[in-house]
């Protein structure tokens, strides 16, 4: 093939590939009544304000913003970002509150707990506008690779994975 046939291929490859993405990035799924839970996603948060209590044991307040990627085994969580609080104690437990939004505008939250530490920890999803209306769901988070960071913030990436319900 001469230069200019290869040249030719790759640029038509690469409109076609463009048009796949641009459809499937315009086209949007209906959200099942119903489904698992299985994300991926990056996390990345700082430190708002730490105050210590005794030794090593501080009590925190941390926000943080999720980005989740496009999964279409799971629509619910499919290209939606969250936004973060939570406070505990650094050597006990933590809890904290995301709120989703998607493209809509439309939004539901996320309430979670973890021990001081661990890398794990357990999720309930509730609160929702619009097509979240009354969803009820539980899930299990994991942190599954830490990226770098700078000290007091953290980036790292997770999944979840569990069930939601919406009436």
């Amino acid at each position: 093939m001469s230069n200019s046939a290869s040249g030719r291929f790759l640029i038509h490859a690469l409109v076609g590939v463009i048009a796949a993405c641009g459809a499937s990035i315009g086209h949007s799924q209906t959200l099942p009544k119903q489904g698992t839970i299985e994300a991926t996603y990056t996390a990345s948060g700082a430190d708002v304000r730490n105050v210590t209590v005794s030794g090593d044991d501080a009590v925190f307040l941390f926000e943080s913003t999720l980005l989740m990627t496009n999964n279409s085994k799971t629509p619910l969580m499919q290209n939606v970002t969250a936004r973060c609080v939570e406070a505990g104690f650094s050597a006990g437990s933590a809890t904290g509150y995301c709120v989703y939004s998607d493209k809509d505008g439309d939004k539901f939250v996320e309430a979670y707990t973890y021990q001081g530490g661990s890398t794990t920890g357990k999720g309930t999803l509730s609160s929702g506008t619009g097509k979240y209306k009354g969803i009820q769901g539980q899930f299990d988070w994991q942190q599954v690779v830490a990226l770098p960071s700078d000290k007091g913030t953290y980036n790292y990436i997770g999944k979840k994975t569990g069930s939601y319900r919406i009436p």
